[in-house]
Order: C-alpha cells, then sequence, then structure tokens
C-alpha cells in the first residue's frame, strides 16, 4: 500500500468516532426540517420514514452546489442508517486496499444477511438521488438497493 493511501486510511479510521457523533444530531435535525415529527425517532425506526422523506425530497429544488452537497450529505447518512438498522450492520471506515470504496465511510457488516461481506457508499447512493431529476423517488432507490444488496450476499456465500 503506497504511503499516501495508508495516511488516508488512517485519517478516516481516527475521525470513524466524530463523524458518527455528527451523523447522530445532523440527521435528526435533517428530518426534523423535511417536516417529519418525532424526529429522533430515525435513530431507531429508519425505515418508517423511507416514505415521508420521499414524499418531502421528489421535488426538492437544488439551487446551487452547496445545496447539493447539504443535501447530498444528509441523503447519505439517512440512507446508511436505513440500511445499518435494517440489516443490523455498522457504519466503518473500508480498508480493502483497491477497492472502489477504499478509506470511504461505509455501512455493512449486516449481521442479519447471510453473508457480512457486502457493503454499501450511502453517499454514493444519495449522489445518485440528488442528481436525479425530479420527482426523485427515494423508495424506488431503496428498494433497488436492497434488492442489489440481496444478490451480493447470496452471490458470496
Amino acid at each position: 500500500m503506497k504511503p499516501e493511501d495508508i495516511e488516508l486510511l488512517n485519517k478516516r479510521k481516527d475521525g470513524l468516532d466524530e463523524f458518527y457523533e455528527g451523523l447522530i444530531p445532523t440527521l435528526v435535525e435533517f428530518v426534523g426540517l423535511m417536516g417529519i415529527q418525532p424526529a429522533h425517532e430515525v435513530l431507531k425506526n429508519a425505515g418508517m420514514f423511507a416514505n415521508y422523506l420521499d414524499s418531502a425530497l421528489q421535488n426538492m429544488v437544488i439551487a446551487d452546489n452547496d445545496d447539493r452537497t447539504w443535501l447530498m450529505l444528509r441523503v447519505g447518512q439517512f440512507i446508511g442508517e436505513y440500511f445499518v438498522q435494517k440489516y443490523s450492520g455498522c457504519w466503518y471506515v473500508n480498508d480493502i486496499e483497491n477497492s472502489r470504496y477504499f478509506a470511504r465511510y461505509v455501512v455493512g457488516k449486516f449481521a442479519s444477511l447471510k453473508n457480512m461481506n457486502p457493503m454499501l457508499d450511502p453517499f454514493q447512493i444519495a449522489q445518485t438521488f440528488v442528481d436525479s431529476p425530479a420527482p426523485r423517488k427515494l423508495e424506488d432507490l431503496l428498494n433497488e438497493v436492497d434488492a442489489e444488496l440481496l444478490h451480493m450476499s447470496q452471490a458470496e456465500k
């Protein structure tokens, strides 16, 4: 592994706790800003919020790059928590050299799947969602990712 890759990986691993501690209040605030209450319940029942966020976000106008970045971060946090909760997974830093997700914050290690190896980059999925033309369908995207995740889990036995 190249020294710069090791440095990046170590930096991300060192920042994981801070990343996750920041994710919790940001996600709750985001859900609340979308008019969904009680917002704190997203931390335990993200699946119940998918339909509401789908409705709130499908026609949202993204005015500039700052709005795009803001929305991508929050949707990524939601998508990550959605799959962590659904399949008893966790957030972590991918340390697999030459992986397309190397040194990224990912979700995976899904205890309730037959194979715990599949991982997702929720921010890459969020980018797909945010960059889609309105009306965007968050639930459709979640269902597509879910089907792919289940397929990966079966294929990698």
